[in-house]
């Protein structure tokens, strides 16, 4: 096996267990605390940051990565979950989340060097930078063209659930760095 195909199963169960938390554990919270709010958008979507951190760690190729993981979930959203959403909707944020990632990749000239060895505010800016993208493109096509309000769910759904997911990954390897196996 290729280190493409261990690169792909990382990614893809990475994001398929933080969707799962999502839908599984997030999604029914959201209905009960915020029952009129819609069920399109998550207040906190964790494989957000898997999206971002698949990008920070693979460039491009991240693209190719997260689309069998997209429509894996997607069918499991539509028809075990019975969420709406459009069959576009997994390309629409793959691409979101690349127009984001080229547009780090514009900005990261301009950054000071000493930011380089703070790795999660890379990874934080490619969140933002995604999201916006991302919220953009899924408003429009599941919502009307001004839409305000399902965009900034989106946006900040995206947001919030990329720095959850940044801090859980950063603990983690903190805690995985730091014990001794024996």
């Amino acid at each position: 096996m290729g280190k493409w195909f261990i690169e792909a199963f990382l990614v893809f169960i990475s994001y398929t267990a933080a969707y799962t938390f999502t839908l599984g554990f997030i999604y029914p919270m959201q209905k009960i605390l915020l029952p009129e709010n819609s069920l399109m958008a998550s207040l906190l979507f964790l494989p957000h940051g898997v999206r971002a951190m698949a990008f920070f760690l693979f460039g491009l190729k991240a693209s190719l990565y997260l689309l069998p993981a997209h429509y894996a979930m997607w069918y499991l959203t539509v028809h075990g979950a019975d969420i709406g959403l459009d069959i576009f909707s997994p390309l629409v944020s793959i691409l979101g989340c690349l127009i984001g990632y080229i547009l780090f990749l514009f900005v990261r000239k301009f950054l000071p060097t000493n930011i380089y060895d703070k790795g999660y505010v890379l990874v934080l800016l490619i969140v933002i930078f995604s999201a916006f993208f991302n919220s953009v493109g899924l408003s429009r096509l599941h919502f009307s063209l001004y839409d305000f309000e399902h965009l900034l769910s989106y946006f900040w759904g995206d947001v919030f659930g990329g720095c959850i997911f940044l801090i859980l990954a950063m603990y983690t390897w903190r805690i995985l760095k730091n014990t001794k196996f024996d």
